[in-house]
């Protein structure tokens, strides 16, 4: 894998600028700085859990015995589902629940940024690229541009609009289904070859 395709990928999944309304609407009222802060400090926590998962991942794949083949299979279909979700908004989605009050953790770390579908995502990733030192710049490299939107939420969504910001959005699902189709071809190819 490479380091592109991590960041790439993680970035889309973060969905940081679906995430700029909901953001916008948990911090509403707040001061500038202090709605900064609160950015920057869920970021830090969801970029700790994030590091952390990266970790954990390749164990508890090694002692479940799973092969490389598996986890590229389960990687690109966990994107697809991602990407379906990204498309089509669910009714249970997080960000149509949100709780009043300044948050700490939850929603905006956990699980609207590192959700259970990007912690898995790391933890598939963390089995298939053998560089630690590869697989946490990808990481930091998401992480670092979905903060950069996210801090710029307020400017983004007055130039873009609620309109544009949902077509963006919806690009950045397309580019998420061709990348998990890719993902889930390259296993199948993997094992077709594996058993020939």
């Amino acid at each position: 894998m490479t380091l592109f395709t991590i960041a790439v990928s993680l970035f889309l999944i973060m969905d940081p600028i679906g995430n700029i309304s909901p953001f916008l609407k948990v911090l509403h009222g707040l001061e500038p700085k202090h709605r900064l802060y609160i950015i920057v400090r869920e970021m830090g926590i969801a970029l700790a859990v994030m590091l952390l998962f990266s970790i954990i991942g390749e164990y508890i794949f090694d002692i479940l015995n799973i092969s490389l083949t598996t986890v590229q299979v389960a990687s690109g279909a966990i994107l697809f589902l991602v990407a379906i979700k990204i498309l089509f908004l669910a009714p249970d989605n997080p960000r149509t629940n949100l709780p009043s009050g300044e948050p700490f953790i939850t929603p905006l770390a956990i699980p609207l940024i590192a959700g259970p579908s990007l912690l898995a995502t790391i933890m598939l990733f963390a089995k298939l690229e053998e560089s630690y030192t590869i697989m946490w710049w990808g990481i930091i490299l998401a992480w670092a541009f979905a903060l950069v939107v996210l801090m710029l939420a307020p400017k983004l969504q007055r130039l873009l609009g609620s309109n544009g910001l949902l077509a963006c959005e919806k690009l950045m699902g397309m580019v998420l289904v061709m990348l998990a189709i890719q993902r889930f071809l390259e296993g199948v190819a993997q094992f077709v070859k594996a058993h020939h």
